[in-house]
């Protein structure tokens, strides 16, 4: 199930609006884990890891996007949470109630 929900939010990942709703509706079924951090708290892990994310090549799509909007972000506290499936996980940041995405990551298990 994680797998299918994996691909849908896959190909929607570029409307963000349309992924907060997505989210919104499913979010109570799907996460491995999700919990809050202050966004300048993850936006310097995020930011410290796109060294070593040109060398992963295409392995961790979305993170350099990601961590752009992180920068530019004005939210306070960032929604860290992650959905596993058997072949790829993503890992999507939020505002606390799903109500702005940030972005998420995608990457192969």
């Amino acid at each position: 199930m994680n797998e299918k929900i994996i691909y849908e939010l896959y190909d929607i990942r570029n409307n963000l609006e349309q992924l907060g709703l997505y989210l919104n509706n499913i979010k109570e079924n799907i996460f491995t884990t999700s919990f809050v951090q202050t966004r300048q708290h993850l936006y310097d892990i995020y930011n410290d890891r796109l060294d070593s994310s040109i060398h992963l090549s295409d392995s961790y799509e979305g993170h350099r996007e990601l961590v752009k909007r992180m920068k530019n972000s004005d939210l306070e506290n960032v929604r860290l949470s992650v959905i596993d499936g058997e072949k790829k996980s993503c890992s999507i940041f939020s505002s606390e109630d799903y109500s702005i995405i940030l972005g998420m990551i995608f990457y192969d298990n």
